[in-house]
């Protein structure tokens, strides 16, 4: 592809005796880079174009270079050009006298006395006598004045300047506000909702009527809108006027009722090659306003390298939501399953059912949820490996009916969810299982998760720790597996697990069967190299420790299976598209996981955690 796109770009025709621009080339300059003057010449026209150098081009040039120092803050510099000649071609010099960079010194004046000045600077980055920067200067003045805004000053304007005293080298940025009268919230009406939907966008307002008027607390209720997923379009319009009420006006577009999506991925592991699908369709505000039906079709087919076959994994799902049970944001969910997943031990399928709550405890970072559920699932297709003694060991020998109660418990400080670079992550589930939920196995699990990341300079630090233990009888389909792309990177899929290794058809193979107790941790370095197309590529060194044991009690911190590695990410639009090789560095003889085996390559779409 790069030998195609050379070969197609075509250099400038050069005549005999007709000037043309050769290169551009700076002198004197120190604080400002070479790449950074280039860009924005115009003499770069004439070069991709083999002309010569316009004097009056030049010229512009210069000045374009000089004004680039003075938004700097090089209040006394000076910029000489001249062209020298080699034959026809031509170099073009800049010369550049930098001189001292101001320094900057704020001066604010007509604040209301319920603002301080340290609130306005904290929306300035640039701190009396910080190096001047125009663009960073620019780029804060709508913050500037919505410090006032916030405050309840809706007809605050404010009038910035600087002031360039050349003599003390020094930038004064003058900000002069006039704040006008203190306001408070209006009437305020929504367009485009009526009954249910309309409480709904009301319930979510962060202001009413009478209260001191802020911009902030518009944003977020829009934001809180959106969320709904219900309206297509958000607009919150203040009316300011002239007075100190302001009226408010919320414009929705309810979005599409029917919903139809289509997704899919793929994994290569050492063990398997897996292809990925899914397909949905929701129809929102059916059978009433407030809820939603949500159909959804999950088919993999995985194909195992040893030879042995394919793996088919399907679920499909119907789910019922209602929006704003009994609280606002609190969510009441009804959702009917039905799974047929094969494993490597044994293949297992049958119906679930789930009744759950989700509300939220005072802001949308901390989520507690509750619920029901039961399932009753079969077993075929039994590993010869695992069938006999391992099998009614671990439930395989009838069909199994597991009724538990859940809670969970969320705090999200993450800076984004898909792409954190700072901020914590938390979660811990609970199940109580037996007889009181409709199961036939009694028993408590839990599974708390601690996720933190921590930006170094360009690199992000993320780091993960989580936990499983099953006591009391385990139920088949609740054993825990670890290892492969989202796991312990040194392994294949659920390859981290007790197992069993032996001959089948004439080949040595080892058949996961899982356990219940669960350690899986993982520390990564994630650099963002450079782009693709826009596209952001990451480079990552991790190191992964983890095991999984057949009781908690076996769970032993010193004698992890632990894994370095090296990968690349390509950030696309659905995703971050991933690459990982893992080495395992301890535990790789015989009777331990995946004997006989030191890495893993993992091929995969989605970020590890």
């Amino acid at each position: 592809m790069l030998a195609l796109i050379a070969g197609c770009h075509h250099a400038p025709v050069h005549r005999p005796g007709e000037d043309w621009v050769q290169s551009i080339e700076f002198e004197g300059n120190h604080e400002l880079s070479d790449k950074a003057l280039q860009g924005g010449l115009a003499l770069h026209r004439a070069q991709d174009k083999g002309y010569g150098a316009d004097p009056y081009q030049v010229q512009l040039d210069a000045e374009r270079i000089k004004g680039q120092y003075l938004r700097a803050g090089f209040f006394d510099v000076d910029v000489v050009a001249r062209v020298d000649r080699h034959g026809d071609a031509q170099t073009v010099v800049f010369t550049i006298r930098e001189g001292k960079r101001a320094k900057t010194r704020v001066e604010i004046r007509g604040l209301p006395a319920d603002v301080t000045a340290r609130e306005v600077r904290s929306q300035l980055p640039l701190a009396d006598g910080d190096p001047f920067d125009y663009q960073v200067y620019d780029d804060a003045k709508p913050m500037l004045l919505a410090v006032l805004q916030n405050a309840g000053y809706a007809h605050a304007t404010l009038d910035a300047s600087i002031d360039a005293e050349i003599a003390t080298r020094t930038a004064v940025v003058e900000l002069d506000f006039t704040p006008g009268p203190k306001c408070t919230f209006g009437t305020i009406t929504v367009q485009g909702a009526t009954g249910d939907l309309e409480q709904m966008v009301l319930d979510r307002l962060h202001f009413a009527r009478g209260e001191p008027y802020s911009p902030k607390l518009m944003v977020r209720t829009q934001r809180d809108i959106y969320a709904t997923n219900r309206f297509s379009t958000v607009q919150i319009s203040a009316q300011p006027g002239t007075s100190s009420i302001v009226d408010v006006k919320i414009a929705v577009a309810e979005a599409a009722r029917h919903q139809l999506s289509f997704g899919g991925g793929f994994g290569i592991d050492p063990i398997s090659y897996e292809a990925r699908a899914r397909a949905g369709y929701t129809i929102l505000g059916w059978p009433a306003p407030l809820y939603d039906l949500a159909l959804d079709f999950r088919p993999a087919y995985a194909y195992l390298r040893d030879g042995s076959g394919f793996e088919p994994r399907i679920r499909a799902l119907v789910k019922l939501d209602r929006n704003d049970l009994f609280f606002t944001h609190a969510k009441g969910t009804v959702e009917v399953d039905y799974n047929y997943l094969a494993y490597e031990a044994f293949t297992e399928f049958g119906p679930e059912l789930q009744l759950g709550y989700q509300l939220r405890l005072g802001t949308r970072r901390v989520l507690l949820h509750g619920g029901w559920r039961i399932q009753y699932y079969d077993f075929r297709d039994i590993s010869p490996l695992v069938a006999g003694p391992i099998a009614e060991s671990i439930g395989l020998d009838e069909p199994e009916l597991d009724g538990a109660f859940t809670e969970s418990l969320t705090v999200d400080l993450r800076d984004h969810p898909v792409d954190p670079r700072y901020g914590a992550y938390a979660d811990f589930t609970a199940y109580q299982g037996g007889p009181f939920a409709g199961g036939a196995f009694t028993y408590q699990e839990i599974v708390p998760e601690l996720r933190a990341y921590a930006p170094l300079g360009p690199v992000v630090l993320a780091a993960r720790a989580r936990y499983g233990a099953i006591f009391g009888e385990v139920p088949p389909t609740e054993r825990f597996y670890a290892g492969g792309a989202s796991s312990n990177r040194g392994f294949s899929e659920r390859q981290l697990s007790p197992s069993v290794t032996g001959l089948v058809n004439g080949s040595t193979i080892t058949v996961p069967f899982g356990g219940a107790g669960m350690i899986d941790s993982s520390l990564e370095a994630r650099l963002r190299a450079f782009s693709i197309k826009k596209m952001p590529l990451e480079e990552v060194v991790f190191l992964d420790g983890g095991d999984v044991t057949l009781t908690p009690q076996q769970l032993d911190v010193e004698n992890l299976c632990w894994a370095v590695g090296a990968g690349l990410r390509l950030v696309t639009v659905v995703g971050p598209v991933r690459a990982d090789f893992g080495y395992r560095i301890n535990r790789t003889g015989a009777g331990n996981p995946e004997p006989d085996s030191n890495y893993a390559f993992h091929l995969s779409l989605g970020e590890a955690f």
